[in-house]
């Protein structure tokens, strides 16, 4: 595709939308105008392979557009931007001949999936024939406006005209449930590097080909970043739905979407509707339930929104004395400690039921940010705080309860490792700074209080990791410190020695003279003699 026109009588819409495609597509030409007038003109001047335009615009509207452009170019595609809110206007225009459709507001994602869909399409026509190219339009266009039907249907719900419509489309029974497949793989495109296209287009046929042909089921894609596809089983009667045929299939089918594609998928099913005409709503709310709560029962396995609807519960627990137990954990080094409190933690998490997925991932995610202050003196504020986006989102790409238990025991760790080697660095600095503070201040009176107090540690604290460091105690290296330059001070002149005494720090001259011959074996009287002495010649 060489050139793209946006049409949209909003500025910002336009330039965003156009700012996506140039990103999509960086050697497209992306041309922009206001409304169907100037978007006419423009292309009665020159070709486009497609054309994005809204609908609801002054001087000549979206339908008006469509068309002129039947008239001026049956090449170009037409992409009609929509809203919930002005669907039947979409409709309208799909069966005028657009080519298909974008929900506003526009997500890149959404972009993306029509310009590859485009340009499937371009290249596709290249080796059909013009009677073929008018039935292959008819059928994407008829197919887009039954897709987002049924999407409207069982997601948001539709009128009784609307439902009979669908209902004679694709023979719909009365009854019925929805049924969820998705892929649980946060990036499947890159999982599955030759693309989700083959999987999208076997999901609906191998669902189909295992059910029973007494079942009717019928299946679409959500527009959503994950791959997830809605199928609606529907039967004459509701035992007839979900019966352990159905059940059976839907597990082989399960493990072969699994097994062919090396993805993890959940199935869920929501309850039976003896009206889904009505009802259809519900039943899909349950199967994306149900499709959650494989994250806790693991494997894969189809979940059945009533085999674990009566199991669900919401979390009532307080986290702040595990929070304590954690961050003491981590402070002390005791790896075993934690991996026992996780363990039992996140047992006990579930004990009382099944909470819903985002109330787990938002409290495991809080609890982690709680202890996170434990070791924020290690980072600066720039890498702390990537550090926690980066934590938060390892919390909830996790697929599975487990994977986050794993995950879980794995940041904390990470925490005790930090802190480990962290402390072992600021540690050292500390040390630096005290052996500076007490050879810049020895002469003063200066004590281990003050030198915590100056750098922020408890006395007690500031004690221990001085001796580990020097290996001798605060008050001993002060003392030999005062000595040494005792020393110098007495080979260099003629200072009384109490003068010295008090110029290097001790206010007691007893105790001067006691603790200098404890450590050169001399008072200071006779160390200055025999300093004084010529050296004997050897």
């Amino acid at each position: 595709m060489n050139r793209i026109m946006v049409v949209d009588d909003e500025a910002i819409q336009r330039r965003v939308l156009g700012k996506m495609i140039r990103e999509y597509l960086p050697g497209c030409e992306v041309v922009e105008a206001g409304n169907g007038r100037t978007a006419l003109d423009m292309a009665q001047t020159a070709s486009f392979d497609v054309v994005i335009t809204d609908i609801k615009m002054p001087i000549m509207d979206g339908f008006d557009f469509i068309e002129h452009m039947n008239k001026l170019s049956s090449a170009t595609r037409i992409i009609i931007l929509s809203s919930y809110r002005y669907f039947e206007y979409a409709q309208r225009a799909l069966r005028l001949g657009a080519f298909d459709y974008v929900l506003k507001p526009v997500k890149e994602e959404s972009i993306g999936v029509l310009l590859d869909k485009v340009r499937e399409s371009i290249e596709k026509e290249k080796r059909i024939s013009p009677e073929e190219i008018g039935r292959e339009h008819f059928h994407i266009s008829m197919n887009a406006y039954y897709t987002h039907l049924l999407g409207e249907w069982v997601q948001n719900g539709v009128s009784e005209a609307k439902f009979r419509e669908l209902r004679q489309q694709y023979s719909l029974e009365p009854c019925g449930a929805v049924i969820i497949t998705r892929v649980e793989d946060n990036a499947p495109g890159d999982l599955y590097p030759e693309g989700l296209d083959d999987i999208r287009g076997a999901m609906p046929g191998m669902l189909a080909s295992l059910l029973s042909s007494a079942n009717r089921v019928v299946s679409f894609f959500a527009s959503n970043p994950k791959l997830t596809m809605i199928s609606v089983l529907t039967a004459k009667r509701p035992e007839e739905v979900i019966t352990d045929a159905v059940l059976t299939a839907l597990e082989e089918y399960g493990q072969r979407l699994s097994c062919n594609y090396q993805l993890s998928f959940a199935v869920g099913v929501g309850n039976v509707r003896a009206d889904l005409c009505r009802e259809a709503l519900d039943s899909y709310k349950e199967a994306e339930d149900a499709a959650d709560f494989r994250y806790f029962l693991g494997g894969d396995r189809v979940v059945q929104y009533a085999a674990v609807s009566g199991r669900i519960a919401p979390i009532r627990y307080n986290f702040h004395k595990d929070e304590e137990l954690f961050k003491e954990y981590i402070r002390t080094d005791k790896a075993d400690l934690l991996l026992k409190h996780t363990e039992d933690l996140f047992r006990q998490l579930l004990e009382n039921g099944l909470p819903y997925r985002e109330q787990w991932l938002e409290a495991v995610v809080q609890l982690v940010l709680r202890i996170a202050p434990a070791v924020k003196g290690f980072f600066s504020e720039e890498a702390y705080q990537l550090a926690l986006q980066k934590t938060e989102s390892s919390l909830t790409a996790c697929i599975s309860y487990e994977d986050c238990r794993e995950r879980f025991l794995e940041i904390l760790r990470g925490f005790m490792m930090t802190m480990h080697t962290g402390r072992g660095k600021k540690h050292a600095e500390v040390i630096d700074k005290c052996v500076n503070y007490i050879e810049e201040h020895y002469t003063m009176d200066i004590s281990l209080e003050q030198a915590a107090s100056l750098l922020y540690f408890s006395p007690n604290y500031l004690s221990v990791i001085f001796k580990s460091y020097l290996g001798v105690s605060f008050t001993k290296y002060l003392s030999d410190i005062r000595l040494d330059k005792a020393a110098e001070l007495l080979r260099a002149g003629d200072m009384k020695v109490y003068e010295i005494a008090g110029k290097v720090g001790f206010k007691d001259e007893k105790y001067f003279y006691r603790v200098f011959k404890a450590k050169y074996g001399l008072t200071p009287d006779e160390y200055r003699k025999k300093s004084a002495l010529p050296s004997s010649p050897s």
